[in-house]
C-alpha cells in the first residue's frame, strides 16, 4: 500500500487538546496534529531524527533553539536534531503536519507501549 486516507488513521490524544494521526514509511514518520486551544507541548529534543512542521490551518506559537516564532497556515518550520522545542496554541484550533527523517524508535515501538501509527508498505 503506497497511501491512505488521515480519515483511515486512528486518532491519539497524547497531550491534553493535542491529537495526532500517525504514519510511517521505511524511512520517515509523517503525523498530522490537531491542537485544540489551550494545548502545550512541553520543550523537549529529538536527538534521533529532525524534524519538518507544515502549519495547514490555524496558527500556533513555536519555539526552536530560544527563537520564539508564531506559525500559520503555509509557514514551514525545521526543527534540527537535539534542538530544544516547546509550543503553544493560540486560539481555536491548528492542524500541522510533521515529518520525521528517520523515522521515530517511539512511533515503531508506540509511546508507553501502545502502538500509535498505521504502517504503509508496499
Amino acid at each position: 500500500m503506497y497511501s491512505i486516507n488521515w480519515d483511515a488513521v486512528p486518532v491519539t490524544e497524547h497531550l491534553e487538546n493535542n491529537f495526532r494521526n500517525a504514519v510511517m514509511g521505511k524511512e520517515m514518520g509523517v503525523n498530522r496534529i490537531r491542537w485544540v486551544h489551550p494545548t502545550e507541548l512541553p520543550p523537549h529534543i529529538h536527538e534521533d531524527a529532525e524534524q519538518a512542521i507544515v502549519v495547514v490551518e490555524g496558527a500556533i506559537s513555536f519555539t526552536i533553539n530560544g527563537e520564539d516564532l508564531t506559525l500559520s497556515a503555509g509557514d514551514v518550520a525545521i526543527v534540527p536534531r537535539g534542538a530544544v522545542h516547546a509550543g503553544k496554541s493560540i486560539e481555536g484550533e491548528a492542524v500541522f503536519i510533521e515529518v520525521f527523517a528517520p523515522v521515530r524508535a517511539e512511533h515503531v515501538f508506540g509511546f508507553l507501549g501502545d502502538t500509535s501509527v498505521t504502517m504503509v508498505e508496499d
